[in-house]
């Protein structure tokens, strides 16, 4: 892979101190000492200078960033036309970033990747930009300012370009003033000039929720349109299962089989069944569609799927991964009909431990397409529902037992579960939200995640037992800077963690958890705590799981909608399955390197857009409640107000001037905002009235109210 290439050459540049070499004498070294043909290593050269690893100095003498004094990072842009750049290559307990003043920025804007020389300025230490690397590739949205027919401003609705961009095709559209539009840059300027660019799309009348929705889905390079090829080969794909692919499998058809989802699920993933033997020990089939049946290695559909990485869920509208002709059809296991799996059947004794298991390529029926309401009556015993499913009843109860021990046996390994409240969204049919309500998550909900985890698990260990490549879902040790300043907050309420920051365990946070459970300040411990941890993501290496507390893990159980998913289905049919092939391996050793950086990004692009959406829905919300006062807690506290959560997960902001007359001052490790008479920290009880709403902002703005 380039990035590993990088490092390595980087490290024999510096080993051998060959900085300030020409382009041709650096080949020649490399391909002497890393064994490289010296054509590939000229052209590895090529691709470090491209991506700023190298710096061409003076007569073509190359040199290393480090050397040169420059640092690499990404730009983060200010409304006020400055900027700090976040270093990439940023160590554990020094500060991530710098400042840019805006005679120091050249022509970077914000997203872009620069190198920075760092200076001091007085007491100060500052940047400035020495070279851009990459500009940020999305699109930008805006509101249209017309001035003539030949020349018009797009103002970035994120005010993190700071500069409006000039645009004079706008006359090839039916624009008016006010438009929310979508531009490209083509053209970047210095100083106080704007930067140029073409207007690509027309979305509408600005303020509209509707479009401002869609400029969301759009700022995040998100299109539900799929290419003309890709929905041809969907609709090529059998809507029903021949009989020859069902040869070779094996047939679960006439097992107890049933899936167990929301009542608007359409995609449906998996399939569970479960049965209790008299020694006290389970069965557990985990059955996951075989969405790598239809899905073929560089088809058209898979170039796409991977392209997007992921399905993204909005309140009242989904962008999924694969067409819906596959999604909600052949794909999905659907009750009463015949749809391919990958199967883990797994032997687990009574406290909760797999000793055995098997992993197959297999054919199902399900018995019925259950909702979370009915499985959770038939726990309660309830008399109608489980009359309805007399015939599945013993399996259900089979089942929640299973699932009571394999929690049980999570939460005494130190399994961490962070029960942070989700919303819920009633919406009107043009789109308006008519309330936010919590949403409620049942036993049943617990015991599909129960019997999931199981299965990834499960999948994550046959196959690093193997050593095959895989993509591991992974979950890294805490920074022990963060854990440490946790420490510290967490000793504000007389309470201990642990005597090591730096060697902190799962069981430590857990045992924490449970000492705060029905406390005042239970959710600001929860809710710091979750931020002082690292963020999982993908990885080729086998690193852990630190927040499940569990050695091998992947994602496994949902192909349908997560291309690491479908991936880790090819791997397995391709190499757990069947006999190795080298060529594949040394292909797939590759790939997965490659498809953990890409999963792992469109991970974060979808849960940006999802967050945004949502922020939008609660705003589009909070307009009609102008005026009203609510109960809140303290969710955030910055230098300049703080944040506040309604019991339905709405938040908003109450700005400095609009908390009570005071002198405040913020203690940033402390999470606290605090004055010579009034004090706001995180968790605190609070009663807030709502004073504005800025739609497109996504914003909501409280006036504090002295309790």
């Amino acid at each position: 892979m380039q990035e590993d290439l990088n490092i390595q050459v980087l490290d024999f540049i510096q080993q051998h101190q060959l900085n300030f070499r020409t382009r041709t004498e650096l080949a020649r070294n490399l391909s002497e000492g890393l064994g490289l043909d010296f054509t590939d290593a000229y052209t590895i050269i090529g691709k470090m200078i491209e991506d700023g690893d190298l710096i061409i100095e003076g007569k073509d003498k190359l040199a290393t960033p480090e050397a040169l004094g420059l640092r690499k990072g990404v730009l983060i842009g200010n409304a006020r036309g400055f900027a700090f750049c976040k270093f990439t290559d940023a160590q554990a307990g020094e500060t991530p970033d710098v400042f840019i003043p805006p005679t120091a920025l050249k022509t970077a804007l914000h997203n872009d990747t620069v190198l920075v020389k760092v200076r001091k300025n007085g007491d100060k230490t500052e940047g400035a930009v020495v070279k851009v690397v990459a500009r940020s590739s999305g699109n930008i949205v805006g509101t249209l300012d017309i001035v003539n027919d030949h020349l018009a401003f797009v103002k970035p609705d994120d005010t993190r370009y700071f500069k409006d961009i000039v645009v004079r095709n706008h006359k090839k559209f039916k624009v008016h003033e006010g438009d929310k539009v979508v531009c490209r840059i083509t053209k970047y300027a210095s100083g106080d000039k704007n930067p140029q660019g073409n207007l690509l799309e027309v979305l509408g009348l600005n303020g509209d929720p509707k479009i401002e929705m869609l400029a969301i889905i759009r700022e995040n390079n998100l299109y539900e349109e799929f290419e003309p090829e890709v929905l041809a080969e969907a609709r090529t794909l059998p809507q029903s299962v021949a009989p020859e692919a069902m040869r070779g499998r094996r047939d679960f058809t006439l097992e107890k089989i049933v899936t167990i989802d929301s009542e608007d699920t359409r995609d449906i993933d998996d399939a569970v069944q479960v049965t209790e033997h008299p020694n006290g020990h389970f069965t557990l089939g985990v059955h996951i569609a075989d969405v790598s049946h239809y899905v073929k290695q560089n088809s058209p559909l898979d170039k796409e799927a991977y392209r997007r990485g992921t399905s993204v869920y909005f309140p009242d509208l989904v962008y999924p991964m694969l067409p819906r002709e596959l999604s909600n059809g052949i794909c999905s296991l659907n009750p009463k009909v015949n749809r391919l799996t990958l199967s883990v059947i797994m032997q687990i004794d009574a406290e909760g431990n797999t000793y055995d298991y098997e992993i197959c390529e297999g054919v199902i029926c399900s018995r019925e397409k259950m909702t979370y309401t009915d499985v959770f009556a038939i726990f309660n015993d309830d008399p109608a529902t489980c009359a309805k499913y007399s015939d599945l009843v013993p399996e259900f109860k089979a089942m929640q037992k299973l699932h009571r021990i394999l929690y049980a046996k999570r939460q005494k390994r130190g399994s961490l579960d962070f029960d942070l409240p989700e919303c819920e969204f009633e919406m009107d049919s043009a789109g308006h939200v008519l309330d936010v309500k919590l949403h409620e998550r049942n036993e049943a909900h617990l015991m599909i995640e129960s019997f999931m985890l199981e299965a990834n698990e499960t999948v994550a260990l046959a196959c690093d037992k193997e050593k095959i490549p895989f993509l591991f879902r992974v979950h890294e040790q805490p920074d022990g800077q963060k854990m440490f300043d946790f420490f510290q907050f967490a000793g504000q309420f007389g309470l201990k963690v642990a005597n090591n920051p730096e060697k902190v365990t799962p069981k430590d946070l857990q045992r924490l958890l449970k000492t705060v459970e029905g406390q005042p300040y239970e959710m600001l411990i929860n809710s710091v705590m979750l931020r002082s941890l690292q963020k999982a993501r993908y990885a080729p290496k086998n690193l852990g799981h630190f927040g499940i507390a569990a050695t091998n893990y992947c994602h496994f159980t949902s192909p349908i909608r997560r291309y690491p998913d479908l991936l880790i289905h090819r791997i397995i049919k391709k190499m757990y399955l069947r006999n190795k092939d080298k060529k594949e391996i040394e292909f797939y050793k590759e790939f997965v390197e490659e498809a953990a950086i890409l999963t792992s990004e469109r991970e974060k692009l979808a849960e940006t857009a999802e967050r945004e959406v949502e922020d939008l829905k609660k705003a589009d919300y909070m307009q009609n409640h102008v005026g009203e006062i609510y109960e809140g807690t303290v969710t955030g506290t910055t230098n300049f107000g703080v944040f506040v959560g309604l019991p339905n997960t709405v938040e908003g902001m109450c700005s400095l001037e609009n908390l009570p007359t005071d002198n405040y001052v913020f203690i940033e490790k402390l999470y606290k905002l605090a004055g010579s008479k009034h004090e706001y920290q995180l968790g605190q009880k609070v009663r807030v009235q709502v004073e504005s709403v800025n739609l497109r902002r996504r914003q909501i703005n409280f006036k504090m109210l002295e309790n």
